[in-house]
């Protein structure tokens, strides 16, 4: 396993949903509380899981949420200048949405993979920019 993995908000949020893969998810978190990986989030895509939470499934759902993400230990990173820019320049280069610029840039700055099943980041792996740990279908 990894000291580090970024967790993307579609990893997020297929767990939560019971998405079908959830499982792969669920054994990706479970296999990283054994070894102590650090779960990485930034804030960015924690503001993107609580958007869309709200906005789908309303306020029980989304305390209900939090408080799961506050559980499992994330550490929440910080949108300060370098993290901006790393993720700009992601975002100007690929055609991946700004949340996951974010989620590449952190796991750029921590050299870990990103967990994720977005087929956004599929063309940023082959780049050779990111390592991911897919969890999609």
């Amino acid at each position: 396993m990894y000291d580090y993995l970024v967790i993307d908000t579609y990893a997020i949020i297929s767990f939560l949903r019971k998405e079908e893969n959830h499982i792969a998810v669920k054994q990706i978190f479970t296999e990283a509380q054994l070894a102590k990986t650090t779960l990485l989030l930034a804030e960015i895509n924690w503001g993107e899981v609580y958007y869309i939470t709200l906005r789908n499934y309303g306020e029980p759902a989304l305390r209900k949420t939090l408080g799961w993400i506050d559980a499992m230990g994330f550490q929440l990173l910080p949108s300060n200048r370098e993290r901006i820019q790393a993720a700009a320049r992601i975002k100007a280069r690929f055609p991946v949405s700004y949340a996951d610029a974010f989620a590449i840039a952190a796991a750029r700055e921590f050299d870990c993979p990103v967990v994720t099943g977005d087929p956004e980041f599929r063309q940023v792996e082959r780049e050779g920019m990111v390592k991911l740990l897919w969890v999609g279908a």
